[in-house]
């Protein structure tokens, strides 16, 4: 972990053209090693491997659809997308194409990330008929690697292992830093945060001192939840689901009560259906997760108190 903070860091470090050409060798990587699978994969099941055939049950099997089904599918939906608004922080360094740019590049990944998670999890579901769901525990967290196993051997689910690691340490780890890094900057420089945070070096033009500041959170975090990963990803995840139940509301609030919009499917359907399937997975969210997050949010709603009563407030125009 500490290599992969200190790699994450230096990257960062040297300026947002090294991590855009980081994060581009590693997804020609992880697409190369995407690509191997399904090809072994459909191979495999063309010969019958493991009693797999070709068939659409993965995709739709009516007898199995149910509410809770919906729900709960939905859920892992909204947890596995969270972060992809990172590409917003991102914005004041974007060439051309201003606020519009990252509005697309924002849509463009989550669909292009929703057709790669359909193609892999129906080849692998074809490779394991009749399975609707693995024991707890090292059969869940190893089936993916299991079924590259079964789709091309030994070497592939080594390859498939090394990539996941190599995605998760490296190429997720560096984003989330620089993205984070960069929110702490904007904060700061809007007097949310204390002011040495803003700090900007002259010449790789990077918040520095927030991207030092991340590392070393990330490290104690880190070493601290060791054996903890279910709580910790359970705290974060509870943050960011209320943040984006908070953003339903505001759409709404926003856009069909303070300016009386007629587009209804986007500012009245969209948010309500959002609201909906998020407040669902809060309420049925991990218990020390609820406990930790309402805590940390009682504590922003003192910071808020401070804030207001210092004059200082927490509106931001929109140009900010």
């Amino acid at each position: 972990m500490i290599v992969f903070v200190l790699v994450n860091t230096v990257v960062n470090f040297l300026g947002i053209e090294s991590t855009a050409r980081l994060n581009r060798l590693f997804l020609f990587g992880e697409l190369v090693v995407l690509a191997l699978f399904v090809g072994f994969g459909l191979a495999a099941v063309a010969r019958g491997e493991n009693g797999a055939r070709f068939t659409l049950d993965p995709l739709l099997k009516p007898e199995l659809l149910t509410p809770g089904l919906i729900f709960g599918a939905l859920s892992i939906a909204v947890l596995s997308f969270l972060g992809f608004d990172g590409i917003s922080t991102l914005s004041e360094e974007v060439r051309g194409g201003g606020r519009r740019l990252v509005g697309r590049a924002t849509i463009l990944a989550l669909c292009l990330v929703a057709g790669l998670f359909v193609v892999q999890t129906y080849v692998a579901a074809l490779l394991v008929p009749g399975r609707e769901s693995f024991p707890d525990g090292d059969a869940t967290n190893s089936a993916f690697y299991d079924i590259a196993w079964i789709a091309g051997g030994g070497w592939l689910k080594v390859t498939v292992a090394v990539a996941a690691a190599l995605a998760t340490g490296i190429a997720n780890s560096l984003v989330a830093q620089a993205a984070t890094s960069r929110l702490l900057f904007s904060m700061a420089r809007d007097r949310k945060l204390p002011r040495f945070l803003a700090h900007v070096h002259p010449t790789r033009r990077t918040p520095e001192r927030a991207i030092l500041f991340v590392a070393a959170i990330s490290l104690v975090l880190g070493l601290f939840f060791t054996g903890q990963i279910d709580l910790l990803s359970s705290l974060v995840n509870f943050g960011a689901l209320f943040s984006f139940l908070m953003l339903h509301v505001a759409v709404f609030v926003h856009f069909r009560l303070r300016n009386r919009s007629t587009r209804w499917h986007l500012h009245i359907l969209a948010p309500a259906l959002g609201f909906l399937i998020i407040g669902s997975v809060l309420v049925n969210a991990d218990t020390r997760a609820k406990i930790g997050g309402l805590a940390w949010l009682a504590v922003g709603a003192v910071v808020l108190v401070f804030y207001t009563r210092s004059g200082r407030g927490a509106d931001l125009k929109l140009e900010d």
